[in-house]
């Protein structure tokens, strides 16, 4: 079955600024591969959704779960609904655990 890649319209501008914050330090470069391992982890999950243990333990419906951004200090947080992978943010480790979680209600 293959499932459709939807993200939270506030996700969308996480992932929008971290590509531009990146992309300033370096002439783009570093820009340039975080989006690549945005889309490599994009793929991942779309082929195993379900491979990611729950988030912080969070195992009551819906099942949030996240994949890390490699070197980059992201996660890359989403929830598996019918035919779909909902992503509900680009979550940089600094900020609080969880501020997302409304989005689970939009």
């Amino acid at each position: 079955m293959t499932l459709d890649w939807h993200e939270h319209p506030e996700a969308s501008s996480e992932y929008l600024d971290a590509v531009v914050k990146y992309a300033d330090i370096d002439d783009g470069r570093l820009g340039d591969e975080f989006a690549d391992v945005a889309d490599a982890a994009s793929d991942l999950i779309l082929q195993w959704p379900d491979s990611p243990p729950p988030y912080m333990g969070r195992r009551r419906d819906p099942v949030v779960r996240s994949w890390h951004l490699g070197k980059f200090p992201y996660r890359l947080i989403y929830v598996v609904r019918v035919g779909e992978i909902f992503v509900l943010a680009y979550a940089h480790e600094s900020r609080e655990p969880g501020y997302w979680t409304d989005r689970l209600n939009r």
